[in-house]
C-alpha cells in the first residue's frame, strides 16, 4: 500500500527549501519506508531517503536536517553497490553515512542518509564549519546537536547496517509468511476441487441419465462453496436446447440451498445479460449495488456456462457468498469460478457422451429389430414369432423369479433366436408340406448358423446360449449338442418352451394351430423328456398371461433396453 509522506517544514520565510517543494505529493515504496522508520528508531534521529540514481529527495522528516548530498551522490552510488553502510563525508563534529535500502523487487535504488554527532558541542562556533561543509544552518544544526547523543562512527555503522539486516529479514519472513500462506489455501482449495473431481468421477456412467449426478454435483458444490445457494439452470429462452439438459421431463433446475429469487427469473436474468455470461462471470457488490441492478436479493453471483456440446444449455451459478470477514462480507473470487467451471466441464461433456450414448443404444435397437424382420421376412406365416417368444420366455422367467438383467437377456434372446433362418434355403423354409430327412437336418443348422452369426458381436455373447441351444431336449434327443437336462443353460431352456408354445399355437400352410387343451396337453407330457420340468410348471404358473400373449396382447413384458447392451 502507497502511503501518504507528511510535508516537510517550510522555511522561516514561509516558502518551501527546493528539497521540500520538490517532496510534495510524492510516496515511500513500503520496504524502505518500514526500513528508514527502523534506523530512526534505532538512533532516534531523522534521516533522509533518497533514490540514487534521479538523485531525487524522497523523504526528509519535518525536524530533520536535510544536507547537501547532492554533490555527494557519486559516493552514495558506489555505497549502495557495494550494498554495505558507509561514512561518505566527516567534519568533526559530524559524520555523513550511507545506508542502502535493499529491495525485495526491481524498484529504484535508495539509500538512507544521515548525520551524526561524534562528539558534545557546547557552543555554536564548535559546529559553524561542518554546518558549512555539509550545506545547512549552523543555528538550526547546533540545536540539533544539543537534543541528540554523540555516536563512535564505526559503531554507527555496525547498528546501522544491523538495524537493515534485521528489517530484511523480517520482511522476507513476512514475505515467505504469506507464500506459506497462499500455497496452503492454494493446497486446500486443490484438495477440495479434487475430492469433488473425484465424487464426480464415480458417478460418471453413460448409461445412467444425467438428472441425478446434476443433482449430486449441485449438493456436493453446496459443501465446497460458501453460497446461499448453488443452482444448475437450464436456458429456457433464446435457441432452444435439443435435449433437456436434466432429463425429459421436470423442472429445468437443480439447486441447493436457499432460493432468492423465483428460479426462472435466474433464467431472465443471466439471458439478460447477454453475451458475459457465456463466459465465466464473477458479480460483487461492486456491480450489484449499482442502480441499474435489478435484482436487491442478488448480492454476489458467480456464474459459468453449462455446453451442451459448443450449444449453450444454461448455466452453473453460485449466489450470495455466505462467508463473513469481520464487518464485510466476503466476495467470490477465482477458486469459486474455478470449482464451478471444473464441475460443469465434466457434467457437460457427460451430458454430450449420454446423448451419444442414447443414439448408439437407438442404433442398436433399431439394428434388432432390422435382424427380427428380416427373419419374419423369410417366412411370412412366422410373422411376430420372434417377438411372441421372447415375450413368453419374459413370463415364464418371471415366474421362476429371475432378475431384470436376465429378464432383458431372455427378451433379446427370444428376439433374435431364429437368426440362423436367414441361412437356410427359403425352398425348405417355406415349403408347405412334411420335409424329407435331408430338409429337415438342413433346418436343424440354422441354431449353429445364427451362433457364428451373432458370435461376433460383443454385446450380444449374453444371447448366445439362447440362439445356439432353444431346440436342446431335456432328455438329450435335441440338436445340436444333445445335452441333458441342467447341461443346457436355464434360459436357454425357458426359450426352448416359449419357442415350442408359440409354434403350436400358430397356423402354418400345412396345418392349423391347436387348441388350447390339445397344446397344454402335449406340453405337459413333454415335461421331463422334452422340456425342463420346472419351466413347464412355470409356464402353467402364468398360462393365462401367456394365452393373451397368444394373441398378440400385451403381457407386462419387459422392453427392450437397448442401453443395457451397450458397453
Amino acid at each position: 500500500m502507497n502511503l501518504t509522506l507528511p510535508e516537510l517544514e517550510a522555511r522561516p520565510d514561509g516558502a518551501d527549501s527546493p528539497a521540500a517543494a520538490a517532496l510534495r505529493g510524492r510516496t515511500e515504496p513500503a520496504l524502505p519506508r518500514a526500513a528508514l522508520r527502523a534506523l530512526e528508531a534505532a538512533f532516534n534521529q531523522p534521516f533522509l531517503l533518497i533514490d540514487v540514481e534521479s538523485g531525487e529527495l524522497n523523504y526528509a522528516a519535518p525536524h530533520g536536517l536535510i544536507c547537501d548530498f547532492y554533490q555527494r551522490l557519486p559516493l552514495i552510488q558506489e555505497v549502495v553497490n557495494r550494498g554495505s553502510a558507509e561514512i561518505i563525508d566527516e567534519e568533526s563534529p559530524l559524520t555523513m553515512i550511507a545506508v542502502p535500502l535493499r529491495q525485495m523487487d526491481q524498484g529504484p535504488q535508495l539509500a538512507a542518509i544521515g548525520l551524526i554527532l561524534t562528539s558534545a558541542v557546547a557552543d555554536e562556533a564548535e559546529i559553524l564549519s561542518a554546518a558549512r561543509v555539509f550545506g545547512i544552518d549552523s543555528r538550526r544544526t547546533f540545536a540539533w546537536a544539543q537534543r541528540n547523543e554523540p555516536w563512535n562512527p564505526r559503531v554507527a555503522l555496525q547498528l546501522a547496517e544491523s538495524t537493515i539486516d534485521n528489517i530484511h529479514q523480517r520482511t522476507k519472513l513476512a514475505h515467505l509468511e504469506r507464500e506459506i500462506s497462499e500455497a496452503v489455501g492454494h493446497a486446500r482449495d486443490s484438495c477440495v476441487e479434487l475430492g469433488l473431481l473425484h465424487r464426480l468421477a464415480r458417478g460418471l456412467d453413460v448409461s445412467q441419465g444425467p438428472d441425478d449426478l446434476w443433482r449430486s454435483a449441485v449438493a456436493w458444490l453446496a459443501e465446497a462453496v460458501p453460497a446461499q445457494c448453488i443452482v444448475a439452470v437450464a436456458r429456457c429462452n433464446g435457441e432452444a436446447v435439443q435435449t433437456p439438459l436434466f432429463g425429459e421431463n421436470g423442472p429445468a433446475e437443480r439447486y441447493f440451498g436457499e432460493y432468492p429469487v423465483e428460479p426462472r427469473a435466474l433464467s431472465d436474468m443471466m439471458e439478460r445479460l447477454g453475451g458475459v455470461a457465456r463466459r465465466s462471470l464473477v458479480l460483487n457488490r461492486a456491480h450489484t449495488s449499482a442502480p441499474t441492478w435489478e435484482y436487491a436479493t442478488i448480492r454476489e453471483l458467480a456464474s459459468v456456462p453449462i455446453l451442451q456440446g459448443t450449444r449453450l444449455a444454461g448455466w452453473l451459478l453460485a449466489i450470495n457468498h455466505a462467508g463473513v470477514d469481520g464487518d464485510e462480507f466476503c466476495e467470490f473470487g477465482t477458486a469459486e469460478i474455478r470449482l464451478l467451471e471444473s464441475v460443469s466441464t465434466i457434467l457437460g461433456v457427460h451430458r454430450h457422451n449420454t446423448h451419444l450414448f442414447a443414439r448408439q443404444g437407438d442404433l442398436f435397437a433399431a439394428s434388432v429389430r432390422a435382424l427380427t424382420s428380416a427373419i419374419d421376412a423369410k417366412d411370412p406365416y412366422t410373422h411376430g414369432h420372434s417377438e411372441r417368444v421372447a415375450r413368453v420366455a419374459v413370463c415364464i422367467a418371471q415366474e421362476l423369479g429371475l432378475d431384470k438383467e436376465l429378464l432383458d437377456t431372455i427378451y433379446l434372446g427370444g428376439l433374435l433366436h431364429d437368426i440362423g433362418k436367414i441361412g437356410i434355403d427359403d425352398n425348405i423354409l417355406k415349403k408347405a408340406g412334411p420335409l424329407t430327412p435331408d430338409e429337415h437336418d438342413h433346418i436343424k443348422r440354422h441354431p449353429q448358423l445364427g451362433y457364428d452369426i451373432l458370435s461376433g458381436v460383443t454385446q450380444l455373447q449374453k444371447i448366445l446360449p439362447i440362439v445356439l441351444h432353444h431346440h436342446e431336449s431335456w432328455d438329450g434327443s435335441g440338436y445340436p449338442h444333445g445335452l441333458t437336462g441342467e447341461a443346457t443353460p436355464l434360459i436357454a431352456r425357458i426359450a426352448a418352451v416359449a419357442d415350442a408354445f408359440d409354434a403350436m399355437s400358430s397356423d402354418r400352410p400345412y396345418r392349423r394351430g391347436m387348441a388350447d387343451e390339445q397344446l397344454d396337453e402335449v406340453i405337459r407330457g413333454g415335461a421331463g423328456r422334452q422340456w425342463d420340468p420346472n419351466v413347464v410348471d412355470a409356464f402353467f404358473a402364468c398360462r393365462d398371461q401367456i394365452r393373451r400373449a397368444a394373441h398378440d396382447q400385451l403381457i407386462g413384458a419387459v422392453p427392450l433396453d437397448p442401453l443395457r447392451w451397450i458397453d
